[in-house]
């Protein structure tokens, strides 16, 4: 990482709306994919994050809002993301879920964002709180 590159903690939200054909991107998804994409910013997560856009993506094939062969491309676009994947404090994770009345997948991100003292970003409002 270079020493002016940005990091902030992304939720699968965020990927899921640059990912999903029929999702539409809001402004703050395109700049932030723009400045990803040109290295001004590093995206962190823990590794649960895999998982939740496998699911995710699986949900939409269920749903008949993509195919399997798709969804089995649009996993393989994700993971070739240079992600910067770090484990969480599985104690501060259950007291954050605890407080907020978060999911402890919620309170993973925010984990992450607070231990590293930077921002969180995910289109659930109440987790950028």
């Amino acid at each position: 990482m270079a020493e002016s590159t940005k990091r902030v903690v992304v939720d699968a939200s965020v990927i899921l709306a640059k990912l999903l054909p029929d999702e539409k991107q809001s402004l703050k998804v395109k700049k932030l994919f723009a400045s990803f994409g040109k290295k001004e910013v590093d995206f962190v997560a823990p590794p649960l994050l895999k998982l939740e856009i496998t699911n995710a993506l699986r949900s939409a094939v269920n749903q008949k809002r993509l195919n399997q062969l798709v969804a089995d491309k649009l996993l393989a676009a994700f993971l070739e993301l240079p992600v910067i994947y770090q484990e969480v404090d599985c104690r501060e994770v259950l007291k954050i879920a605890l407080e907020r009345n978060f999911s402890a997948y919620d309170a993973a991100y925010v984990f992450l964002a607070k231990k590293r003292k930077i921002p969180l970003v995910s289109l659930d409002q109440k987790l950028c709180r």
